[in-house]
This record gives C-alpha cells, structure tokens and sequence, in this order.
C-alpha cells in the first residue's frame, strides 16, 4: 500500500508539473500576441506620423525613440530612404535618375519578443510636384569602404546656404533636395574610422547648383595599426636595429603616397598607431623619414603588409648595415667622435655615431641611402662616403684612419 501510495503522488506531481507548464506556455503565447499586437499598432501610428510631415522634415530620416504601452517599452526606429522609380530600389540616385519617392518604415522591438520577428510597416510617399524644381540643387553623399560597399549608420552634415543633416542608409547615401545654390561643407567622423589620407573627422568642400544634383563620394573604413620593428646583418649575424622614423607608401594614397611616423629618439619599433586606412593591396613599409630610403629605389623590395579593417599587424624592416672601423695611427682608435651627414635629398640631417671598443659602429644598421662619414680625434679628421644600398651589408669592412699630422680640424 506504501508503495502504491508513493507511485499515486509521483504521477500526481508530473501532472501537475505537465499542467502548469502547458499554462505558463499558454500565458507566453497570449502575452506575445498581445505585445506583437501593440507593436503592429505602435508601427502603424509611426508610419502615419511620418506620412503627415513636411519633405523637408521627412528627407533623409533616420530616428530611434522609445514608447510605452501597458508597462512595456517599445523601440522604434523611424526611417526614410529614397526610391529609385526606374528599379523600385533603394540607392544612391545619379543626376540622372528621377527619384519621385521616399520609402517610409517603421520597425518595432520591446524586450521579450525572444526569437519573435520585429514588426516593420512600410509604405510609399509621392514627393508633391514642384518639390525639386530647376530652381534648387540636390546633393548625393556616399561613404563606402575599400571594398566600394556603402557603410550604414553615419552621421553626414552639412552647412551653407542651408544647413541639413542625415544618416547613411543602407547603400552609404545620404541626399538632401531643395538646396539653396551655392557652396557647401561636408562634415562627417566616427571614431576609429579614416578615410585614404588616415584622417577621421572629415571636412570638405562642395557645391551645389540649381537644376542639378552633385555627387561625392568618401573612402571609409574601420582604421588600422602596424608596429615596425628593425634589424640588420653584420658579418651574416641578424642584429636588432634602430631608426628615428618609419614610412609606410600605397598609391591609393594622397600625393606624394606615402606617410612618415617620426619618434623622438632611434626605436627597435614605432608604431603608426590605430590611423592607417585597410588598402586591400597593402602598404610597402621601410626604415627611415624620406622617400630616398625606400629600398625599391636601389633596386631591392620592400616588405608589403596587408592589414585588415580593425587590425594590428607586425612587422619587422630591414636595414643594410655600414660596416667602418675607425683608425688611428694603425690602431682601433674607439674614442674617435663619428659624425654621418645622409646625402641623399629630404633624408635628414648630421648626427653622431657611437662606435664599440674595436671602434665599429655600434649601431651600423642605417636606412637605404648615401652617406658621408666623418670621424675626428678633436683635432684632426677623416671623411669617406658610403653607398648604404646591400640588405645584408657590406662583405668588407672599410677602415678610415684618422691622420696624426696636418690641421684638418674636427668634423663639422
């Protein structure tokens, strides 16, 4: 009897569990009827609120705001994009292509929809006859990124004649109608986004002129970082280099294609830190603060590294080593002051060496390019140039003895 007891509550219990789970289940499905059904009319509402506005106050809408209904917020999202009547498509319109419509919609959210869809309401406003007329302008404004795929969701304004802001829709447009003819200034910038030249808050100039739509487009794109470390060879042993600066180049880039990151002081590695654009087909890297360094001058390649959107890539750069030792009187002589004077155009001005007790440079990795070497014991001095321009050094090491008689005089 104990037992039959036991098994008469067991089965009491999973009927009871079975049972109210079947209510909660019932209770979940009317409450997301009843909160889908809120949302439908939240959207209706929405979209006839947008229908009743001015063109100048519905173009280029782009509006989120929160509404509440029976204790639960909803999240609306307030939108309206402009239709091409040729295709029944929305995208960046050409002078060329008529666009008598702006397509309205409306989206709605609220926190327990689960997997539930959002509810959307869209319709089609007739822009009134007369609204672009020969006696405005239009202005087209795209941002795209390096792969020429428009980016939604920045801020574009502009200020002239008439001041208007929007957002980019979906294909990276935004386009104003009915503008004042005259000249405008585009401005737009998000954080950790830059366009070719590196820069984030962008500003340029434009124009607009009746019966016209001018069209500019932006490159865009999430920024990307490179630390460049250096070394040399001497004597076919790899050795950690230094440099004052580093130059990344891509024809993509503004003239003269290349950009230059100085530091302070000669560094292992520099960093351009998060301000280069993702060019897709990469940047040629190399040590030094001047064109004339670039290795591809000389007849040897540059290191090519290609950085995704958002990335951090390293890489280490190549410099060819000058390979002198520093005589005097037959002898190592390391206490010689050593002054290089880089004689290759815009590639930077005399500094002094420090040499190691046998009286080579301690730092013989320098940047691809000609130099002109000088060393002195305070009185007297010898000078030689050097042709910087092997990867993996001179085979010979070259000496330079510093006279014992005569008045030469210390170097420059």
């Amino acid at each position: 009897m104990l037992i039959e007891a036991m098994v008469a509550a067991s089965l009491l219990v999973i009927l009871s569990l079975g049972f109210l789970a079947a209510m909660d289940q019932a209770a979940r499905s009317g409450s997301s009827i009843k909160s889908r059904g809120a949302a439908a009319s939240i959207a209706q509402e929405d979209v006839e609120r947008m229908r009743a506005l001015k063109l100048r106050d519905l173009v280029n809408m782009s509006q989120t705001t929160t509404k509440t209904v029976n204790g639960v917020p909803y999240t609306v999202v307030s939108r309206a994009v402009w239709i091409d009547d040729t295709t029944g498509a929305t995208s960046c319109p050409s002078g060329a292509t008529r666009t008598d419509y702006l397509k309205v919609s409306s989206t709605v959210t609220w926190p327990a929809m689960g997997t539930t869809r959002p509810v959307t309401n869209e319709t089609l406003v007739a822009v009134p006859l007369g609204s672009l007329d020969g006696t405005t302008g239009g202005l087209i404004v795209k941002i795209q990124n390096r792969n020429s795929v428009g980016v939604q969701g920045i801020p574009v304004s502009i200020t002239g004649p008439s001041n208007n802001s929007g957002s980019t829709d979906s294909d990276g447009c935004v386009f104003w109608t009915g503008l004042v003819e005259g000249g405008y200034t585009i401005n737009f910038g998000q954080s950790g986004w830059v366009d070719r030249s590196g820069v984030t808050n962008i500003t340029q100039a434009t124009s607009v002129t009746s019966g016209s739509t001018n069209s500019v487009v932006f490159n865009y794109d999430r920024a990307s970082r490179l630390d460049v470390s250096f070394d040399t060879v001497v004597g076919g042993t790899t050795r950690v280099a230094t440099s004052n600066a580093v130059m990344v180049g891509n024809s993509g880039m503004p003239s003269p294609q290349t950009r230059t990151f100085s530091a302070g002081s000669p560094q292992n590695t520099i960093s351009t830190g998060s301000t280069l654009y993702p060019f897709t087909d990469g940047y040629a890297v190399w040590s030094g603060g001047c064109a004339g360094a670039d290795p591809r001058a000389y007849g040897q390649s540059a290191p090519i590294v290609s950085l995704a959107p958002g990335a951090t890539q390293a890489v280490t750069v190549r410099e060819p080593a000058v390979r002198i030792q520093i005589l005097r009187a037959g002898s190592p002589y390391p206490s010689a002051r050593v002054r290089i004077t880089p004689t290759t155009p815009g590639c930077g001005s005399t500094f002094t060496a420090a040499l190691n007790a046998t009286a080579n440079l301690t730092e013989p990795g320098l940047p691809y390019g000609d130099y002109s070497i000088c060393a002195d014991d305070g009185t007297r001095n010898v000078t030689q140039t050097f042709q910087n321009r092997t990867p993996g050094g001179s085979a010979v090491v070259s000496t330079m003895s510093i006279p014992t008689s005569g008045t030469s005089g210390p170097c420059p």
